[in-house]
């Protein structure tokens, strides 16, 4: 066993270097983001749609996007026979945090592209307490069902089977982003938003703590 700390930044570092080589999975996923602006620009006007409904639009697109993003990490040890090697060489709780981690950096990454984009299209403003809205958001999601992401591993469709056990423990996270997200496009600052950003944040901590409880009895029967 290498130590715990180490297999946390050894584990981190292959998340990254993993990009490299499945290239594939960020192009289906940015393929996805642009598809689903698109969509939803074309359907519905900007001009014609309230605060509500494009902050409505937005969590949608971000949960569906979030769902192919978290599940990936877990997916591709699977797949490539790998799983077995990491559960003996590193400690569970290493493997735990690094994962989680990775998880919530590629999900913001993923929510922040979506943004971007959505502000060029017109669709949301150029605002900074919009992207921090979802950037939270995107952080509670990633951390709250990389547990998930462990059990739904081995399974057959396992892309369907992670969204739909995932969204009771993300609907408390889609409620709270949308509030935020529609606070923020009707024009309330940093200040309005902070309570929903602090609630999403601190469910994600007490999900991820409890799932940090759980992850050993789950890692040991993959």
């Amino acid at each position: 066993m290498i130590a715990w700390h180490g297999a946390l930044w050894a584990i981190l570092r292959k998340e990254v270097l993993s990009l490299r080589r499945t290239r594939h999975w960020v192009a289906a996923e940015v393929y996805f983001v642009v598809g689903a602006v698109l969509v939803v620009l074309f359907a519905f006007p900007p001009l014609a749609l309230d605060a509500d409904v494009r902050a409505g639009l937005v969590w949608v697109v971000l949960y569906f996007a979030a769902m192919m993003t978290v599940a990936r990490s877990y997916t591709i040890e699977q797949d490539r026979g790998t799983l077995l090697y990491l559960m003996h060489t590193a400690p569970s709780d290493a493997v735990y945090w690094g994962k989680l981690a990775s998880a919530v950096v590629w999900v913001m990454a993923i929510g922040l592209s979506q943004w971007l984009l959505m502000t060029l299209v017109g669709l949301i403003p150029f605002a900074v307490h919009v992207a921090v809205a979802m950037l939270a958001g995107c952080a509670a999601i990633g951390g709250a069902t990389s547990l998930l992401a462990a059990i739904v591993a081995a399974t057959q469709m396992r892309g369907w089977v992670f969204a739909a056990i995932a969204f009771p423990i993300v609907l408390p996270i889609l409620f709270l982003g949308v509030e935020s997200v529609a606070t923020a496009l009707a024009g309330g600052g940093l200040g309005a938003i902070a309570p929903e950003l602090g609630i999403m944040l601190l469910y994600m901590l007490m999900v991820s703590i409890v799932a940090w409880w759980l992850f050993p009895f789950v890692w040991s029967q993959n």
